[in-house]
């Protein structure tokens, strides 16, 4: 597998923070529904304490917390700020509807310190619902699962999913060259691609570009044997096609 530099890393996340920025408005509406693979993951647990939510996004999780009728503490981090303010709205339009405390805090996955974390809490349940496709590098993404890893009570579960973009024909018209961002195909791992985003076309179509790694089950695999994890369970889910998304639930060891 080719070793994806630092630089590169960089600049594929620095390419998501700003898309993520950019486009997090159309990108929110795109998002309106929770995916089925999230009720069937958290329908496999009841959270009675703490839940963190990585990569929280619009807050769609809250939604489905509401439903359960979880009373604990919530957290969610984003490094998209206009994200963390959209799941701060959801939280607001939920209130007097919930029993759970929730706080959010913008948190960048592979920038910030991990050692000062937001919240100085242990987890119950840790949840990361399509973001760990956008990291890229082997790597760095190692030193984020040992860091979830370490902020998780003894056998705590985490669960995530990752795109699998190639399993529809509508994302793979998506994909497109490396050189339209002016980065070396070379350079980057086996199993990453680039998408474009066009769903804004009010005033004028924007066109916008996500870095995603595609991961398949060795690797994943591989990632929890050396970040001491079990896992519990994998599927998929999702997209028209019921599979453009796999979720796994992990034990901590």
């Amino acid at each position: 597998m080719t070793k994806v530099d630092d630089c590169t890393i960089q600049r594929l996340n620095a390419l998501n923070c700003a898309f993520y920025q950019t486009f997090s408005e159309s990108f929110s509406l795109t998002r309106a529904a929770v995916q089925p693979g999230v009720k069937k993951a958290l329908a496999k647990f009841s959270p009675k304490r703490t839940i963190l939510d990585v990569g929280c996004g619009n807050g769609n999780l809250m939604l489905v917390l509401e439903e359960s009728k979880f009373a604990g503490y919530y957290g969610g981090i984003d490094f998209s700020e206009n994200l963390v303010q959209a799941s701060q709205g959801t939280f607001q339009k939920l209130k007097g509807q919930v029993s759970f405390q929730a706080e959010f805090a913008i948190f960048d996955l592979i920038n910030s310190n991990w050692h000062a974390f937001p919240f100085q809490r242990e987890w119950d349940v840790i949840c990361s619902f399509a973001v760990f496709h956008h990291i890229a590098g082997q790597k760095m993404r190692m030193s984020i699962f040992q860091n979830i890893h370490d902020l998780l009570n003894p056998e705590s579960l985490f669960i995530f999913s990752v795109w699998q973009p190639q399993n529809s024909w509508r994302l793979r018209e998506r994909f497109v060259e490396w050189n339209i961002v002016d980065i070396d195909e070379d350079s980057v791992e086996k199993g990453d691609v680039l998408l474009d985003w066009k769903a804004e076309k009010i005033p004028q179509q924007r066109i916008g570009y996500r870095y995603v790694h595609i991961f398949d089950q060795n690797e994943l695999e591989y990632l929890a044997d050396k970040t001491d994890f079990t896992i519990l369970e994998s599927f998929y889910s999702d997209g028209k096609e019921g599979n453009v998304a796999l979720y796994q639930i992990w034990k901590k060891r």
